[in-house]
């Protein structure tokens, strides 16, 4: 019941937080880059095509409010007007009263129902059936969570992003090949293809997905950090250019101004990883990611409690 999962093609193998490094850089940069930033952000919003989720009985703003924000990464081939898979679904909870942010990645293959489908697929199949809309919908469901916003990024840019800034320096925690890249334990240079590969590999490592977490953190702050410096200010120019071709969201420009005064500084404190647990389960011959009950019951409450609304039935009786 426990057999691993199947290899996933290297360029599709996306990393945990690569959504979360776009949104919050552009929160990181809004302040000095001023009128082409306006134009980046005009150029990436995509009108909600909702006033409020369902399962809200009042519409919430996104700096007063606890809000939660569906982030995707998609590998869409423009050039063949492919929607393609949502390779990457990670849900954020921000609630402004408490100044927290949680995030929590939902595994591509999770089992679950998508409305309007018959039967259980997997997750991820719910944004090449029906788009955005649909990846809400069905990872409302599974959660018992409004979705209040969404941003999606094509993942054929990224890399862009990486390159543009000239590469980002981390700290190598010791030496291992990944996808005949080598990597010497120590201080690195490493490129946009170099960087995505370093936070790609976990079997070798003796933490397995946390030390691949750890690494994947240090790429995401030293973006950050470079993309943020006064010797990058030269490039922001392709750097918006990149974002706005990469990036869509249905968070309004003002609403995103606001968010960068109030989390300017969260990227380094409050922040906090919420994991799903299951299993990699053969049903019918493919390969699921399996959640059982009781656990979609707590991180379901552990969500709804960030969030501060009423824990759903399911998950009260966890606590008993």
């Amino acid at each position: 019941m426990s057999d691993p999962s199947p290899a996933i093609k290297p360029k599709r193998r996306l990393w945990l937080r690569i959504l979360l490094v776009l949104l919050f850089f552009v929160l990181a940069v809004v302040g000095y880059y001023g009128y082409q930033l306006v134009q980046t952000m005009d150029q990436v919003y995509q009108p909600p095509t909702r006033e409020k989720s369902a399962k809200r009985e009042n519409k919430v703003d996104i700096t007063e409010d606890p809000v939660s924000i569906l982030l995707l990464g998609v590998d869409e081939r423009k050039q063949k007007n492919d929607r393609g898979r949502s390779d990457t679904m990670m849900v954020i909870t921000i609630n402004p009263r408490q100044q927290t942010l949680k995030m929590m990645n939902i595994p591509r293959d999770t089992y679950t129902v998508i409305p309007g489908r018959s039967g259980y697929d997997k997750i991820n199949h719910a944004y090449a059936f029906g788009g955005e809309e649909l990846a809400i919908t069905s990872v409302e469901e599974f959660l018992d969570i409004p979705i209040d916003y969404y941003a999606k990024v094509n993942m054929e840019g990224f890399t862009q992003i990486i390159d543009v800034l000239g590469g980002v320096e981390v700290q190598v925690p010791f030496d291992f090949e990944y996808l005949e890249q080598a990597f010497k334990k120590g201080p690195m240079h490493l490129d946009g293809e170099a960087a995505i590969r370093y936070t790609q590999m976990r079997k070798e490592d003796p933490q397995g997905d946390l030390g691949r977490n750890v690494r994947q953190q240090q790429v995401i702050k030293a973006i950050l950090k470079k993309g943020t410096s006064p010797s990058s200010w030269s490039k922001w120019d392709d750097l918006l250019d990149e974002i706005g071709d990469n990036l869509t969201t249905d968070i309004a420009p003002k609403d995103i101004f606001r968010l960068q005064g109030i989390y300017r500084d969260l990227g380094n404190k409050k922040m906090e990883t919420v994991a799903i647990k299951g299993e990699n389960q053969r049903i019918d011959g493919i390969y699921y990611y399996v959640v059982p009950d009781e656990e979609k019951a707590r991180i379901q409450q552990e969500i709804r409690e960030h969030l501060e609304m009423s824990t759903n039935k399911a998950a009260a009786s966890t606590k008993k």
